[in-house]
């Protein structure tokens, strides 16, 4: 894919990790939570209501049977002794806490409390080293916590169900789990924005990991924003695993599309309309889909346009044959004192980009 040069990504800000700020809350009873929450945005702190995250708020990462987070780059090394140090405060802090339910539970519910065997089977906890690595193991999984390249990468392992089989604790994880670990550190690396590696694998914001067969099942989709036209966001996903949401298992590509519009994109506009050709024709990655061109307008009298590109995959197949989806869309409130991009030039950036999308 052929991106214009000077673009920012959507990533979760590394303060939120290294620095978070104080947010205590509660149940009524006692603290639940004690740090603001940490989450993909253009900003330097995440706010969910502020439009830098607003403008990422597609932004997924989903690899094989991680779900993965990409912090944005320190000025200095990380402090990563200090950082599996704070992580191992939150994990007791957890620990603490679901303790307290269960007091409160027993108090006011007369609710048995697990036996301490139990509790402790349950939320025992293994914080191994490795080079540039720790990772929490428990009696459900693991997260793997990776610092490179001045930037943290989690990969946050699929929880197994509680069996409740005394075996299965967070020593029978590590023995099972390791070598997937080790695998996964061995193979993964720090990548430069627009690097292209030369061996096969799978390329992540700012990372990559070698070995990759092409089809690991996958939800990669990135949000990018120029930087001399802030009120303009690229979104590309790379759908390669059945969706937990939305509608791509119940609709075709055009009424899919419609959904979109409908939904999704720029949904305050007080209106919308398809730009003629109405129905594009388009290819990514050599397959054929549909376009879309939009013009949105608002209560103030506000314009955006917005250029929607998707190719349906297989629903049966999909780490196969993907959907691949491509937006490129406006909210001219961001253009922050420059003229909003007009409506040629956009609708001539999001062609390029999608004549450009194939699989190396």
């Amino acid at each position: 894919m052929q991106l214009p040069d000077g673009l920012d990504v959507g990533l979760y800000p590394i303060e939120g990790f290294t620095n978070p700020e104080e947010q205590p809350e509660g149940n009524g009873f006692f603290i639940t939570s004690r740090y603001a929450r940490n989450g993909i945005t253009f900003g330097d702190k995440y706010n969910r209501a502020k439009a830098d995250s607003i403008q990422a708020q597609f932004s997924s990462l989903y690899y094989g049977n991680y779900e993965l987070d990409v912090s944005s780059e320190e000025k200095t090394p990380v402090d990563f002794s200090a950082y599996k140090e704070r992580v191992a405060d939150s994990i007791n802090f957890g620990i603490e806490v679901a303790r307290k339910y269960e007091e409160r539970d027993l108090k006011l519910l007369n609710k048995p409390m697990e036996t301490k065997a139990e509790f402790n089977r349950k939320h025992e906890y293994i914080l191994k080293d490795y080079p540039n690595a720790f990772v929490n193991y428990d009696y459900r999984g693991y997260t793997v916590y990776i610092n490179s390249g001045k930037r943290l990468y989690h990969f946050w392992g699929r929880n197994a169900k509680d069996s409740g089989e005394k075996s299965q604790t967070t020593e029978m994880q590590v023995r099972k789990s390791e070598p997937e670990v080790l695998s996964l550190l061995n193979r993964f690396r720090p990548r430069k924005l627009y690097e292209v590696p030369t061996e096969q694998g799978f390329c992540l914001p700012y990372g990559f990991i070698a070995g990759d067969s092409g089809h690991e099942p996958r939800n990669i989709g990135i949000t990018y924003r120029l930087q001399n036209h802030p009120d303009v966001t690229i979104f590309f996903q790379d759908l390669g695993m059945k969706p937990k949401a939305g509608k791509e298992d119940d609709l075709n590509e055009k009424d899919y599309v419609i959904w979109l519009w409908n939904w999704q994109y720029q949904w305050s506009a007080v209106s919308k309309e398809l730009i003629k050709p109405k129905w594009r024709s388009i290819e990514m990655d050599g397959r054929k889909g549909v376009g879309t061109f939009v013009k949105s307008v608002y209560k103030d009298g506000g314009l955006n346009y917005g250029y929607v590109a998707y190719v349906q995959g297989d629903r049966q197949a999909r780490n196969l044959k993907p959907d691949l989806l491509l937006y490129v869309m406006q909210d001219s409130r961001q253009a922050r004192g420059n003229p909003p991009m007009d409506k040629d030039e956009l609708e001539k950036l999001a062609e390029h980009i999608v004549s450009s999308i194939k699989r190396r």
